[in-house]
């Protein structure tokens, strides 16, 4: 007997469409060097996903790992996050500091990620 992840993976992101709401997912694709200032700035490539967005408890916030004012994310399945992409979340762009996949048997149900703003 298997078990069908990519109908988990459906469900995730109908519950997340139901429950979050849209994201834009800025992914690193490569960079630009401006040699009038001498810095390199990352470019991006923009995709739409779902996402709910939360704050940390109290609890975790460690001033280290967790900052006051990181959030936690979840993203539909659809794009993977990696740390230094952007989230923009109801019009505030935030950093990926860490994403790990929720991925069972392999198949990613959803993105799980600290944001930093």
């Amino acid at each position: 007997m298997s078990f069908d992840y990519a109908k988990t993976a459906a469900t995730a992101t109908r519950l997340l469409q139901r429950f979050g709401a849209s994201a834009t997912l800025k992914v690193v694709t490569g960079s630009a060097y401006d040699p009038a200032t001498s810095t390199t700035t990352p470019t991006y490539t923009s995709n739409t996903t779902t996402a709910c967005v939360f704050d940390y408890d109290a609890k975790y916030i460690d001033g280290t790992l967790i900052r006051t004012g990181d959030k936690r994310a979840y993203l539909a399945p659809a794009h993977a996050p990696k740390q230094g992409d952007r989230l923009t979340w109801q019009g505030t762009d935030y950093e990926v500091v860490a994403a790990k996949a929720v991925s069972p048997a392999g198949v990613p149900v959803l993105y799980e990620t600290q944001l930093r703003g």
